[in-house]
């Protein structure tokens, strides 16, 4: 159990109540190396049935386009790819080489 913390948890579960509504938000945890950001965000994906998608900054792809939402997004791609809205699909096909965007 998280001690401590209960505002931040409300906090993260209101978001997670907008996003099964349809509705967007964004958090951003900043902080000392220690204070338990991580912890906090782990205490909440046990207990909640959303699917959580975990990322890590590789320094040799900093310079590589879009290489972090490939490290994050491709073990889920082609299964939620098609369900996506026609714009949002089409970005991501074209950021992942999947369709010719028609940039040059």
């Amino acid at each position: 159990m998280l001690h401590g913390r209960q505002a931040e948890r409300t906090l993260v579960v209101k978001l997670l109540v907008g996003a099964r509504a349809g509705v967007s938000g964004a958090l951003v945890l900043r902080g000392e190396p220690g204070i338990g950001k991580t912890a906090l965000l782990e205490s909440i994906a046990t207990q909640d049935d959303m699917q959580v998608l975990r990322g890590v900054g590789i320094e040799s792809e900093a310079e590589l386009t879009f290489s972090g939402l490939h490290l994050l997004l491709r073990p889920v791609l082609s299964r939620h790819l098609p369900d996506l809205p026609g714009p949002q699909r089409q970005a991501l096909e074209g950021a992942f080489g999947l369709a010719h965007t028609g940039w040059t």
